[in-house]
């Protein structure tokens, strides 16, 4: 099977920005959420290559599994991909586990990570806090007061940072970022800095739930990956659900593949070239694409910066 690329999907959120937009020259509807690589019934993205006209990505799984996910992959462990724009700061929210997102939402649980690919002087976000139990949320919550117990990470351009489910969080303004996380549409919320939409309604929050499945302990840390011009290949993250890869290339670089499990592949730099069989294809900065597990290998001739992720 070919590698795919794939029609992003872009959703106007109450927090979004327009950088993106300016990036990738399209027209500005402050949309906070561009879903890059996704199966999941909320936004199930179109297949681009020809041969696989009029197909989404969740049909050739259905109708493809071990060709597309892999020998050793099940749905459970499809990855989602999307590109955050935010203006100002998202949430506070948390997402379930897999056990608790199955009984209570029909849905995946939801591990995540980010990484910064433009930032603000200044910008930061949240992940981590200092409460010690769920009593002291509760009070917060009813004092208004939870902004004062959240743990605030300074962030810029390359850095990284993986959110376990359960963690308390939120992407912070000013920020655009690459989100690679588990296959899941369930967020709770535990505070949204009383804003309301343009019809002057506020956001539903999710308090019950959130109490529900936040952990306390969790203190996320920052991978700091300067962009020094320099080879490399780092492990980012290696959470239970997948591996994320950092390769910074500055001519070629070989991504196998052997059959037991799809990856994803994303472009945080200049516009290189793939190449895989007899195909060539382009991938310009911030684009990405879905790579299946029967491909060939696949070589990017060019310099750039890419994060690869597969499942674990």
């Amino acid at each position: 099977m070919k590698t795919l690329k794939l029609e992003t999907i872009y959703n106007q959120t109450i927090w979004g920005n327009d950088v993106l937009s300016k990036i990738r020259n399209r027209p500005s509807n402050m949309e906070g959420t561009a879903w890059e690589i996704s199966a999941h019934p909320s936004a199930d993205c179109p297949v681009l290559n020809k041969e696989y006209e009029g197909k989404t990505l969740t049909d050739l799984i259905k109708e493809n599994p071990i060709e597309t996910l892999g020998s050793e992959v099940k749905e459970d462990r499809m990855l989602r991909l999307a590109l955050l724009d935010a203006k100002e700061s998202l949430s506070i929210q948390v997402h379930p586990n897999e056990e608790y997102a199955q009984k209570n939402e029909n849905d995946h649980g939801k591990t995540e990570s980010w990484y910064v690919l433009r930032a603000e002087e200044g910008a930061k976000l949240v992940a981590g806090c200092d409460f010690k139990t769920k009593e002291e949320i509760k009070q917060a919550i009813d004092e208004g007061t939870i902004e004062e117990h959240l743990t605030y990470h300074p962030v810029k351009e390359g850095d990284f940072i993986a959110i376990p489910a359960g963690t308390l969080h939120a992407l912070g303004a000013n920020i655009l970022a690459l989100e690679i996380g588990t296959n899941s549409n369930t967020t709770y919320r535990f505070f949204d800095f009383n804003r309301v939409d343009d019809q002057g309604n506020t956001r539903p929050l999710h308090i019950e739930k959130s109490l529900d499945v936040v952990t306390l302990g969790e203190q996320p840390v920052v991978v700091s990956t300067p962009l020094d011009g320099i080879e490399k290949e780092k492990l980012l993250t290696n959470v239970e659900e997948f591996e994320v890869y950092l390769v910074d290339t500055n001519d070629t670089y070989t991504i196998k593949l052997d059959g037991t499990r799809f990856k994803t592949i994303s472009n945080l730099g200049e516009k290189v070239t793939l190449q895989y069989d007899d195909e060539e294809v382009t991938l310009d900065f911030t684009e990405s694409m879905f790579i299946p597990a029967s491909s060939s290998d696949i070589v990017v001739k060019g310099k750039t910066r890419l994060l690869i992720a597969q499942p674990k």
